[in-house]
């Protein structure tokens, strides 16, 4: 049954058939030839796979990012970015970072936030003298914080899948979600300064960030309402995600009065599309699950592992290794819901810190959005700046080594996760 559903699967990937539908069609086919199970067991692992519900938290994120879009909080997210830090040097490749750092403690998805915040960010960046490519990069590389910087739509499905609590990994993905920022941050500022642009404009005034402070204040206060209100235990992460739709919707009629009731249908078809996709994912994928416990593919990678090595650590690098392989190749949430399910238990036999793992593992899923062939965040970015494809991958690999460099660290300094969830957290 476990060759027939690799080889099908890899067949259907090479085929250029849809990942979720190449990794469906391979398993009940594994199902049906294969074994002797019948065929409405791939019906039933698909539905246990999507009834979740913690994993309800994804869709309800999804639309809330599309609802506070929508509501153009990022017009005012921006304009308090540019407060800050536009008047030194790199400060409008600072402020594409800042504004997709805070974007993303709203919205929890790379995409979303780079929709919202990219498409604002790059006119002013080439006017300011950046090449589109390295602006596509930086767009890349900034929205791909969504899934790290709390809220994360990955740490929602990392938590559904392995019953981690998902607080935990909130508040674990923060530290290095601001660490890679204030890295890619530096790499805009040794751009600008090798390239002779974006030097210092202005000074700091502290009169124009308080005025652009109080315009952005309901915006700014989204991520401490939604993640403080699950650290607190006020409710849980799936609470969390329709209190965050409320807000949005809020914002948007009452405070800002940029949404109007016309506006709701589009936001409504787009996280739908979204969430179908998440959910489809989710149940086909569950499949997978399903057929490797039957074929004890775990016990068999963790025999494998173990006689590569017993250090934890080293076991912890050659997981990462081999997800950071994969996810080049497959949609991040499905690579996960196909692996995790396998792996987790060999780290908990190992006693690696669960969270430490989950922050790097969620982190680890970014990179395949990065990277071509899947690259969604590459060619996300190359969309909204028509950016040419030789060009742009150039300049995106220092920001997947700003990436790599900082799971490397958090391996050997897994407290860079540990350290806030402890400390509030029981």
């Amino acid at each position: 049954m476990l060759p027939i559903a690799v080889s099908t699967l890899l067949i259907f990937l090479v085929l250029g058939v849809p990942v979720s539908f190449a990794i469906g069609l391979s398993g009940v086919l594994a199902l049906l030839l294969g074994s002797d199970v019948p065929a409405f067991m791939a019906v039933q692992q698909m539905i246990r796979g999507m009834n979740s519900f913690p994993m309800m938290a994804g869709p309800f994120f999804i639309l809330a990012g599309e609802i506070l879009g929508g509501a153009r909080l990022s017009d005012r997210i921006l304009n308090f970015s540019r407060s800050v830090v536009s008047w030194t040097k790199g400060g409008y490749g600072f402020v594409c970072v800042v504004a997709n750092m805070i974007f993303a403690g709203i919205s929890g998805s790379g995409a979303a936030s780079m929709s919202a915040v990219g498409s604002l960010t790059a006119p002013e960046l080439e006017r300011a003298g950046y090449e589109k490519s390295f602006i596509a990069a930086l767009i890349a590389g900034s929205g791909s914080l969504g899934p790290i910087i709390p809220p994360s739509v990955n740490m929602i499905v990392y938590g559904s899948l392995t019953a981690f609590s998902v607080g935990k990994l909130f508040l674990g993905g923060l530290v290095p979600g601001i660490l890679i920022g204030l890295l890619l941050m530096v790499l805009c500022y040794i751009y600008a300064d090798r390239k002779g642009i974006d030097n210092s404009q202005g000074k700091l005034d502290i009169k124009d960030i308080w005025e652009k402070f109080t315009k952005a204040f309901i915006a700014l206060i989204t991520p401490r309402l939604i993640v403080g209100g699950v650290i607190a235990g006020i409710f849980t992460a799936t609470e969390a995600g329709v209190v965050a739709c409320v807000y949005g919707l809020v914002c948007g009629f009452v405070f800002y009065r940029s949404l109007h009731i016309r506006d709701l249908l589009p936001l409504f078809k787009k996280a739908t599309a979204s969430s179908a996709m998440l959910l489809m994912l989710m149940g086909i994928s569950n499949i997978y699950s399903y057929i490797f416990a039957r074929e004890n593919v775990g016990a068999l990678i963790s025999n494998f592992l173990l006689s590569i090595s017993n250090n934890p650590t080293v076991i912890v690098a050659i997981i990462i290794g081999v997800m950071l392989v994969i996810g080049c190749f497959m949609e991040t949430v499905a690579a996960m819901v196909v692996i995790l399910p396998v792996i987790y238990p060999i780290v908990l036999k190992l006693g690696v810190d669960p969270l430490m793992f989950g922050v790097l593992f969620s982190i680890s899923t970014v990179v395949g959005g990065l990277t071509p062939p899947v690259g969604l965040y590459l060619f996300l970015s190359m969309s909204i700046t028509k950016a040419p494809f030789g060009q742009a991958v150039r300049y995106i690999y220092p920001v997947v080594g700003i990436v790599l460099f900082v799971m490397v660290f958090m391996l050997f300094f897994p407290a860079v996760a540990t350290f806030l969830p402890n400390l509030l957290m029981e």
